[in-house]
């Protein structure tokens, strides 16, 4: 069988391998293979959260599974972290993105962190199965469509969130980078024009901060249109979105959905290495991600909210300065992926 196909929930008998404990916060890590999605997803776990592990590579997952409970053993502090779900998705093929999202749907009834973590670097252009260049499929479409289908989970899960506790604090973290191009090439999105590994990389994460912004943008927007409607909220979204879970949360759920981006940290993964060299922190000490996904300062401090982030820093707000060229390019990503947001 194709291990491209396989779903699998992972092997553990204890109680941390099951998400059904009402206190267990739930996070998928995308890439938590290796590099900084797995020293993430480690962290996560050591938490106390419940994390689910994705990768393309059968082996890698099962390992990466073995690392994230063996961090639950050393740091865990609660005493409810470890792997909840592993599965085998290769973002090389959109259905399998969208397998990705049917698996933790049927799965898990609650999602609280959504880190779109994974990437890639590649050192000569190659064309997906879907006909698009594989750095913009992976770095960017994949993370969209993911995203998106998972957005009604997220509101539901957030819609039973209190303004004390924050038991249910929802986030999305989409993971960009500090190397980036100054403008989307929408002439040159395939790099069917012309194409080099960094310029590739570059502009998959300017799409991909453009893209966060954009989201942040419109569930504002959907939030806002809700409040017009006589009938209300959830009658709004069951009216618009078509989807029944959205219009269960409503837009106290969708308003409390926080999304965030960043640039990682310059680690050496094998990603900066095989593109830029031994030029940063080693892995271990990269936990930017882990705190924008869990810091309460993230949630607290308006500022964040929907920003680009160095060095857990704000660097750039969505503004009108982006706001043509992100609405084109959301424009673009819903027609690649054939996904329109029901929101």
């Amino acid at each position: 069988m194709d291990v491209k196909s396989v779903s699998w929930r992972s092997l553990v008998t204890s109680e941390a391998g099951s998400d059904d404990r009402e206190t267990r916060r739930i996070a998928l890590v995308t890439g938590a293979t290796d590099g900084i999605g797995l020293h993430t997803a480690c962290m996560l776990c050591a938490a106390g959260y419940g994390v689910i592990v994705h990768g393309r590579n059968e082996s890698k997952v099962r390992n990466a599974v073995d690392r994230v409970n063996e961090s639950r053993a050393f740091l865990d502090k609660f005493g409810e972290g470890g792997v909840v779900g592993s599965y085998v998705r290769d973002f090389d093929s959109l259905e399998d993105v969208r397998a990705l999202a049917r698996d933790v749907l049927d799965n898990h009834p609650r999602l609280h962190l959504l880190d779109n973590n994974a990437g890639v670097f590649e050192p000569e252009r190659h064309v997906t199965t879907d006909g698009f260049e594989r750095t913009f499929q992976v770095n960017v479409l994949a993370p969209y469509l993911l995203t998106g289908l998972l957005l009604p989970r997220l509101a539901t899960t957030a819609s039973r969130d209190d303004d004390v506790t924050h038991n249910e604090d929802v986030r999305v973290l989409n993971v960009a980078s500090i190397s980036q191009l100054p403008n989307v090439r929408f002439d040159n999105i395939n790099a069917e024009r012309s194409f080099t590994n960094h310029d590739a990389y570059c502009h998959s994460k300017t799409m991909m901060k453009l893209f966060s912004f954009e989201l942040h943008e419109r569930i504002g927007r959907a939030v806002e249109l809700s409040s017009y409607d006589e009938l209300g909220d959830h009658a709004h979204f069951a009216r618009t979105s078509g989807s029944t879970e959205l219009a269960t949360a409503g837009a106290q759920g969708l308003g409390q959905v926080l999304t965030l981006t960043c640039d990682p940290g310059t680690v050496n993964t094998k990603m900066l290495l095989a593109g830029w060299g031994p030029c940063g922190v080693e892995t271990f000490d990269a936990n930017d991600q882990f705190e924008l996904l869990t810091a309460a300062k993230f949630r607290d401090d308006v500022a964040s909210h929907g920003a680009y982030h160095v060095n857990q820093t704000v660097r750039q707000a969505p503004g009108e300065d982006t706001k043509e060229e992100r609405e084109k390019l959301w424009g673009v990503l819903e027609e690649s992926t054939g996904f329109k947001y029901p929101i």
